[in-house]
């Protein structure tokens, strides 16, 4: 079905997520507001943030560039990745470890002068809810890593019983991001937008999305999802082989084991020579 342009936009689809936030002046004001709100009270305050040069980069009609990968760098001194993370994947605890390791080998020094970057964060929201029982990354203590999640559909519920005017930074963008279409048709967006700076650079972006860039960045996010679709099958193949060479050197240890027993040999020296453990040899 081809989108229309009156059709409105959801800021929890990957790709108008990220493009609220590069698209021009007012997108980058609504990324600076969105950034203090989830990382002031921790990092200090964010007065100016650059997103860095990516490969997923276009010229709109208009001459603006835009970006679908929000990697940012701060005047506090942090290394930001930002991701919407609109449906739940598999893949997605291990390809943030190896990413932010990337990310914090690439920009961070051993040993920073004061004007060097400091941390390297990854800020992921989840606009599809967890899985139960799910462990995600995290990396505790003064670390110059680590991982910051927004789980919108476990916190709206709490911001929504809220009085508007309890609300914190958090509070109006977690309910921009979860409610943005229901609070648009009722009318209290525009209350919400005149509440929260933030909320109105962000909603300006969007009301001047054009269909060329609706195209444009479908497109960047469809090639973007296939490369790493590609990237973790062929990491997939390789942790394969590997799990099979280890399953394989397992088998001919307790094969050399039970050769070795039946020599009557000691299980000390049966377990120096095979490297498995006492009580695997015993149970033989």
């Amino acid at each position: 079905m081809t989108e229309n342009k009156s059709e409105i936009l959801n800021p929890k689809t990957d790709w108008v997520f990220k493009l609220m936030f590069s698209k021009g002046e007012e997108g980058n004001k609504a990324l600076i507001s969105f950034l203090n709100a989830f990382l002031k009270e921790t990092y200090g305050a964010i007065r100016t943030a650059d997103i860095l040069n990516t490969e997923l980069t276009r010229e709109s009609p208009n001459g603006e560039t835009y970006f679908l990968d929000l990697l940012v760098k701060t005047d506090n001194g942090l290394i930001v990745n930002i991701e919407m993370q609109q449906f739940w994947n598999s893949s997605f605890l291990r390809r943030k470890q190896l990413y932010l390791a990337r990310t914090a080998s690439r920009f961070l020094k051993k040993e920073p002068k004061n004007d060097d970057l400091l941390h390297a964060i990854s800020l992921t929201v989840f606009g599809s809810d967890v899985p139960k029982n799910t462990k995600l990354p995290e990396i505790s203590g003064e670390t110059i890593m680590q991982f910051i999640y927004v789980a919108l559909n476990e916190l709206i519920g709490y911001t929504m019983a809220k009085d508007i005017a309890d609300y914190t930074a958090k509070d109006f963008w977690i309910r921009f991001l979860s409610n943005y279409a229901e609070d648009k048709a009722s009318g209290m967006l525009k209350k919400l937008c005149a509440l929260e700076e933030g909320l109105k650079m962000a909603e300006a972006t969007l009301f001047r999305v054009t269909e060329e860039e609706r195209r444009i960045a479908r497109e960047l996010s469809e090639q973007y999802y296939y490369d790493t679709l590609a990237d973790e099958r062929a990491e997939g193949r390789e942790e394969g082989k590997a799990i099979g060479r280890a399953e394989g050197l397992q088998q001919k240890a307790v094969e050399t084991a039970r050769l070795m027993r039946l020599e009557n040999l000691g299980i000390n020296l049966i377990s120096k020579v095979t490297g498995l453990s006492e009580a695997e040899i015993e149970s033989l």
